[in-house]
C-alpha cells in the first residue's frame, strides 16, 4: 500500500512499543563500529534486554574499551566485551572471526554499523577502495 505524505509523516509521531522486555540471555550479538554514534546507542540498547554476550567489534582499543566501560557503566550490563576489528585490513577481520568461532559461539544479531566516507581515492593496506 503506497502511504501518503500526511501518513509518513503520521507515522513518525506513532509511539513504538518498548522492546526492553525481550530477552536475549542465550544470544550472541555483535555490533560494528561500535564507540560512536549509532554503533554506540545501538549496544547500550542491547544491553538492556541481558545478551548472553555482547561484542563491541572497535577498531581502535582505547575508544572501544571507553566505550564498553561506559555502556556497562550505565545498563549495568556485565557481558560487553570489546573485540577488535579493523575491516580494511583482511588479516584483522580473519583474526576476529577466527576468535570468534574458538569460543564455539553461535552469531544471532549482527549490527552491521561502520562505514568511512571520503571525498579521496585512497586504498587500504591490502589494495582495496577504502570507501
Amino acid at each position: 500500500m503506497k502511504k501518503s505524505m500526511f501518513g509518513i509523516i503520521g507515522d513518525q509521531y506513532t509511539r513504538v512499543p518498548p522492546v526492553s522486555t525481550t530477552d536475549l540471555s542465550t544470544q550472541t550479538v555483535i555490533v560494528v563500529g561500535a564507540n560512536t554514534g549509532l554503533g554506540f546507542e545501538a549496544p547500550k540498547h542491547f544491553a538492556r534486554m541481558n545478551p548472553g554476550r555482547l561484542i563491541l567489534a572497535c577498531r581502535n582499543k582505547e575508544k572501544g574499551a571507553a566505550a564498553a566501560f561506559k555502556i556497562r557503566e550505565e545498563t549495568q550490563c556485565q557481558t560487553v566485551e570489546l573485540q577488535l576489528l579493523d575491516l580494511s585490513k583482511f588479516s584483522s577481520v580473519i583474526a576476529f572471526v577466527d576468535n570468534f568461532l574458538r569460543d564455539g559461539s553461535r552469531l544471532d544479531l549482527l549490527v552491521a554499523n561502520a562505514a568511512v566516507s571520503t571525498t579521496n581515492y585512497k586504498t587500504t593496506d591490502d589494495g582495496w577502495e577504502e570507501s
